[in-house]
């Protein structure tokens, strides 16, 4: 599987029992001789509508829980450990590319190599994968419009469920030279369809306390289907989102899945509101721990900002324990929400302290259950320092900055000392991230978390292997400012490449600075450079180093 992009799951098995992909390629039309020792085939699994349909008829009538929909189904089904209940399933595959590694090597195939998407795709059904029938090779921007007109309306005849159309930049000569993004390839791109949007009544508007103590006004609905699920609830954002749509219990709403997934209210039906309907307004204090609520300035969410918040600290276990972060198995919400109740755990780091006695005075928690756990709980010790740091739920810092930012600090006690302008001149990592991580250091309770968890046994540095950086860029380690109107450059073009070549750039001159980029109408940085002794680089004397 995809995984988080590094590591995936192993499913191999499970992939076998799909009929629709070979367990053989079909090479006898191609009439090779030199095969490349491996190639990749991407895709994708999917349940059609009509195996769906039986499947959940199945399911009712053995009493089982019915699937929300195909996709859910489909994923389920995937990571199933028997692969005879995956064969009896039936699953279908499209095939979308094709990776042929080391192709740029000077070894030589006699297969022939594509050069664009198109070819690809030509060959993987030579080699014996169903492709999507529907594929089309769009001349100019008006083909692709069409294409994506036309499947809007003729999409609901197809026997599997589609919400968009992917676009992409057929030569791969192209491709290579467009290049990715942090995330995404810069070469292809998803066009969604406007999501499906259905009636609904709002009985109640209740608030959320969330594990960064955000206040999440939620409308508790009359059920209505939508995109395939039942939905009861959708989020309301903010107290201004909810102002903005003059939001009343009563009211009748359109609600839509925000991205196929969050159910939302996009607007209200002010004609169908009942006499008397009262506007919402948000709570002044903490439903949860009666603690008056604050809204920072500049910002549009409530929070509570008691961090001994029972809704809070339970957030905080649920992230941690989460698949990518410490990735503790068997420590769900209700035993999370049974644990801060019963006040056995406050924080993340009492969790090391737990013992078998006290696991088992759980409801529906017996020996072998709370060994398990406490197993699941010494096991996430070994989780990389990476890990440890998203878990730790700083704001703004995801799973893919948390990665990042141990490149560059590749233990806690370097990131605890680290400025916000060594911070921010880290490539990716933005002021208001910066920001936020040496904030979250200079709290006393963090620092007393911090050295809990050192004393649990938590991997608070990377390993060797992590931390390794390209020694053969020409400016690795190097720190630069840049001020004034550079002759030829942008600032931005000339930070790129100074980050491409292993640099960081910062906004503010220090004692760590190496070099100052100097352009025209430099101003007090170039004072400061000059004081401190900071050697001074004209764009070419800069190009010259890169």
């Amino acid at each position: 599987t995809r995984g988080d992009g590094s590591t995936g799951e192993d499913i191999t098995q499970n992939v076998r029992t799909i009929r629709s992909i070979p367990l053989r390629l079909n090479l006898d039309q191609l009439n090779l001789d030199q095969l490349p020792a491996l190639v990749e085939v991407r895709g994708e699994a999917f349940l059609p509508l009509d195996v769906f349909e039986r499947i959940n008829q199945e399911r009712e009538q053995a009493g089982e829980p019915l699937f929300a929909n195909p996709r859910n189904a489909a994923a389920g089904t995937l990571r199933q450990l028997e692969p005879r209940i995956v064969a009896k399933r039936q699953l279908a595959f499209f095939a979308y590319t094709l990776h042929i590694p080391n192709q740029d090597s000077s070894e030589e195939y006699t297969i022939p190599m594509p050069n664009s998407q198109w070819d690809a795709l030509e060959l993987l059904q030579k080699l014996g994968f169903p492709v999507n029938p529907h594929r089309q090779c769009c001349a100019s921007l008006q083909d692709v419009q069409d294409y994506y007109n036309y499947w809007d309306q003729k999409r609901q005849d197809l026997p599997y469920l589609t919400d968009g159309v992917v676009v992409k930049i057929n030569a791969f000569r192209i491709q290579q030279q467009l290049g990715f993004t942090q995330k995404f390839p810069r070469w292809a791109i998803a066009l969604k369809y406007p999501a499906e949007e259905a009636p609904s009544r709002v009985e109640a508007i209740t608030v959320n306390v969330g594990r960064t103590g955000a206040v999440t006004p939620l409308a508790i609905l009359q059920p209505v289907q939508l995109a395939g699920t039942t939905v009861q609830r959708a989020a309301l954002h903010n107290g201004d989102y909810v102002a903005q749509l003059d939001l009343r219990v009563g009211d009748t709403v359109i609600v839509r899945k925000a991205g196929e997934i969050i159910p939302e209210v996009v607007r209200v039906l002010p004609e169908l509101r009942p006499d008397h309907a009262k506007p919402f307004e948000m709570p002044t204090h903490c439903p949860v721990c009666s603690q008056p609520l604050v809204r920072p300035k500049g910002e549009a969410v409530t929070r509570c900002i008691n961090s001994s918040c029972p809704a809070i600290v339970k957030g905080t276990l649920t992230h941690w324990a989460s698949r990518n972060a410490l990735d503790i198995n068997g420590l769900g919400e209700k035993i999370v929400e049974q644990l801060v109740d019963q006040g056995l755990v406050t924080s993340v780091a009492d969790l090391y302290d737990l013992t078998l006695d006290q696991l088992v005075s759980l409801e529906r928690m017996g020996h072998k259950l709370a060994q398990k756990l406490l197993n699941a709980i010494a096991k996430s010790k070994t989780q990389p320092w990476s890990r440890v740091l998203y878990g730790l739920g700083i704001r703004h810092v995801g799973s893919v900055n948390a990665q990042t930012l141990v490149q560059t600090f590749p233990t806690i006690e370097q990131l605890a000392q680290a400025t916000v302008t060594d911070i921010e001149g880290i490539y990716g990592i933005g002021p208001e991230i910066a920001q936020s991580v040496w904030g979250w250091f200079q709290i006393s309770s963090n620092q007393t978390l911090i050295a809990r968890l050192r004393e649990a046994g938590l991997q608070l540095e990377a390993s060797t292997k992590t931390i390794a950086l390209d020694k053969s860029l020409p400016l690795t380690g190097k720190i630069f400012v840049i001020t004034g109107t550079l002759p030829t450059l942008k600032r931005s073009d000339a930070k790129d490449l100074i980050q491409n070549a292993g640099g960081k750039v910062t906004s503010a001159v220090s004692a760590k600075t190496d070099y100052l980029v100097v352009g025209e109408d430099a101003g007090s940085k170039l004072e400061k450079a000059q004081k401190l002794g900071i050697t001074q680089l004209t764009e070419s004397q800069l190009l010259d180093l890169l």
